[in-house]
């Protein structure tokens, strides 16, 4: 079957998700005002404090996103006078609509659906980077029951593999996997589910298989499950996961936040890289996730800029598997804003 056939198979796009760096400069410190004159001894005066902002943000409970975590446990989001009202949701299906129709300021997506929105005429960008995968810490597999017979992509031959949304970066990965390694994607039966749904589907037997995210991964195989291949990492190492995006209209007029924001996230991330222990702290309470749990989980690399090569990967495989024209001049660099 021909890959655009295929796609046109699954259901309607449910995964709506950063070229050069995000140029984030810092503003001036704030100037004490001068004394007046008088004989009392001169004392220095407190910078003003920045006015709060809010900002409703559109986010996954996942552990990818532990930059943000951090940058709002470690006060970096308050000093640059901004209050984030996050808001869970199932992923680009719902967080994309819900920038574009204003209800959200920004959000998290991955970068399959920014770049299949973006080809549909939804003009949206990345002005914060995120999460990638790592061969080292690879936070994306392809999960199977302990004992099952599936030990390579050709038995998942006409099986049920379980995906949170299809023709997102979860469902391309897994069909491009799938076709590097002998199988036949075009006879899978592709099942949406919520990544938190994925363990006891697999527990139960209603998917052959499920491609979960960490901390589902490491939940999985901490009970009755195995992995058949951190498919991802797979593909490409480093490879590009998500970003923070909004739209083009709201980062121009909201520029001076996205920039704070920027600059609070890049702060977090590497506050992450030198507090591994409380990071993880932070991982199992923002994504409802067993401390324990918590400790054994593959974070995500996180990165404050883009690596533009790793996705112009996937500008390519939407390309090749039917989600964005072949003639289309859309390149990578062009998804990210140039502060």
């Amino acid at each position: 079957m021909k890959r655009r056939e295929l796609i046109r198979k699954a259901a309607v796009l449910g995964g709506l998700a950063t070229g050069g760096p995000f140029l984030a400069a810092c503003a001036p410190a704030a100037t004490a005002p001068s004394p007046s004159p008088s004989s009392a001894p001169t004392a220095t005066a407190s910078p003003t404090p920045k006015p709060i902002r809010t900002l409703k943000v559109g986010y996954l409970p996942l552990t990818d996103f532990l930059g943000m975590y951090a940058a709002i446990e470690q006060g970096y989001m308050a000093d640059e006078g901004l209050k984030l009202e996050l808001q869970a949701m199932a992923g680009g299906a719902t967080i994309i609509p819900a920038i574009v129709g204003g209800s959200l300021d920004f959000g998290i997506s991955n970068y399959v659906s920014v770049i299949v929105a973006n080809g549909q005429g939804i003009k949206i960008k990345a002005f914060s980077d995120s999460a990638y995968g790592t061969k080292a810490s690879p936070p994306f597999a392809i999960i199977v029951k302990k004992g099952s017979s599936i030990k390579t992509a050709k038995d998942l031959n006409g099986k049920k593999v379980a995906v949170n949304t299809r023709n997102g970066i979860v469902h391309v990965g897994v069909m491009e996997w799938i076709e590097r390694n002998g199988g036949d994607p075009s006879t899978v039966q592709y099942v949406e589910l919520p990544f938190p749904q994925m363990p006891p589907a697999i527990t139960s037997g209603s998917v052959d298989a499920a491609a979960p995210t960490e901390p589902f991964v490491t939940v999985s195989t901490s009970q009755d499950a195995s992995v058949l291949s951190y498919y991802l990492t797979d593909l490409r190492d480093p490879c590009a996961i998500s970003g923070f995006i909004s739209t083009d209209d709201w980062i121009t007029k909201n520029r001076d936040a996205a920039q704070a924001f920027h600059r609070a996230n890049t702060k977090g991330m590497d506050w992450v890289a030198k507090n591994d222990k409380t990071a993880r702290e932070y991982a199992a309470k923002y994504a409802n996730l067993d401390p324990a749990i918590a400790t054994k989980i593959n974070l995500a690399a996180l990165r404050s800029t883009p690596l533009v090569d790793a996705v112009q990967f996937w500008v390519d495989m939407t390309k090749k598997w039917g989600l964005l024209d072949k003639g289309s001049t859309l390149k990578a660099e062009d998804l990210f804003v140039k502060f």
